[in-house]
């Protein structure tokens, strides 16, 4: 046991004496979980829509307008045409609304245009702000053109409109939308959720990538042919080299985890799931199975076609592309990564004791076939 302790903690120095690669695995986690988490947290609020307004008119209609677009929940910033123009250009809004001088005295007829909007490149929202836009403008509309109609009868009638037409008129209409104009819908039935087929990319598909990534290099770093063959003349020295190896970069992977975890869902404010932590070791071990056969490999074509099985497999797990259900059912779930992030959103998978098992499978025969290299040798 104590010769177990003294190999682990000389890994371990191994891999801290690597300042370079120990700062890209430390520092990149929470960098990485930085930016998932950004992402995300933008991702749960996909109905914030981004305005700039430029307001040239300046008086109680222009205010209302902007007010009745926030009041649904959209981020309107008043600000001046060349400001706006910039935010359009950086694509930092999704659309600019200009109203000119004269705003207030079109709404009575809408004849003459005081209006524009200019969306931004690309932007899906151009639809649904027009929409906000109108029926923010027809309502004070229907109220002015209405309003000067009953002035116009005074005048017809040689009579004086009263001081307080307006607050009878809202009253009025007021009243009317309580009573008169109201309709009662009765919904029968039960909301159904649709059933999608987009797999949506998973919060941890940057750390899968990030830990295939180091569970393919890590046995690489850890590769000292010398010393295993020095350990190989000594009783279970060769066993107890890979056992160790494979615990320092566990202990390495499991802090990476923990360090991309808390930093994307500290940004996102959500508790750390403990069970994802969990399945995301089960992952990491399943991957050091795999590297360890792939340190096998001829040292010319080692790395080369290590990355390209990381980089096939990833694709087609789903780390960067959206997949289909059926897809991720039939072809991902069977892959490293497509299994762990199938197992995050909540898809069916295969339990957890087959990938745990191939693990165990893939590490033996990786011992056997190291074992017989060394004797070769």
């Amino acid at each position: 046991m104590m010769r177990f302790w003294i190999l682990l903690k000389l890994k371990l120095y191994d891999l801290l004496a690597m300042r370079q690669l120990l700062l890209i695995l430390l520092l990149l986690p929470p960098l990485l979980g930085l930016i998932a988490g950004s992402a995300n947290l933008a991702n749960r609020q996909p109905n914030i829509i981004r305005l700039a307004v430029v307001d040239l008119e300046q008086n109680e209609a222009s205010r209302a307008l902007i007010e009745a677009l926030r009041s649904n929940g959209w981020s309107v910033q008043v600000t001046g045409a060349d400001e706006a123009g910039r935010l359009l250009l950086r694509q930092a809004v999704d659309g600019q609304i200009t109203l000119e001088s004269g705003y207030g005295d079109t709404l009575k007829d809408l004849k003459r245009t005081r209006l524009s909007y200019t969306p931004a490149e690309g932007s899906l929202a151009t639809t649904l702000i027009r929409e906000a836009v109108a029926a923010a403008v027809l309502p004070e509309y229907s109220r002015q053109s209405l309003l000067a109609q009953i002035e116009t009868q005074y005048d017809s009638l040689g009579q004086t409109p009263p001081e307080d037409l307006q607050a009878q008129f809202a009253d009025k209409a007021a009243y009317y939308a309580a009573h008169q104009a109201r309709l009662d819908v009765a919904y029968v039935g039960s909301v159904a959720a649709v059933p999608s087929l987009t797999y949506v990319v998973s919060d941890y598909s940057m750390e899968v990538f990030f830990l295939s990534i180091y569970a393919i290099l890590g046995p690489l770093a850890l590769a000292g042919p010398d010393l295993r063959r020095r350990l190989a003349s000594t009783r279970s020295g060769l066993l107890l080299d890979y056992v160790v190896s494979i615990v320092a970069l566990c202990c390495l992977g499991i802090v990476q985890i923990m360090l991309y975890s808390l930093a994307m869902r500290g940004l996102m404010q959500m508790p750390v799931q403990w069970t994802d932590l969990v399945m995301l070791a089960v992952f990491l071990f399943l991957m050091l199975g795999f590297g360890q056969l792939l340190s096998l490999l001829h040292p010319s074509l080692r790395l080369y076609l290590s990355l390209l099985v990381l980089l096939l497999t990833s694709i087609g797990g789903g780390c960067f592309f959206q997949l289909s259900g059926k897809l991720i059912a039939s072809i991902g779930q069977y892959l490293p990564q497509g299994w762990i992030l199938s197992y995050l959103k909540g898809y069916p998978v295969l339990p957890f004791y087959v990938p745990l098992s191939l693990a165990g499978v893939l590490l033996m025969l990786g011992y056997g076939l190291q074992k017989r290299r060394v004797s070769r040798d």
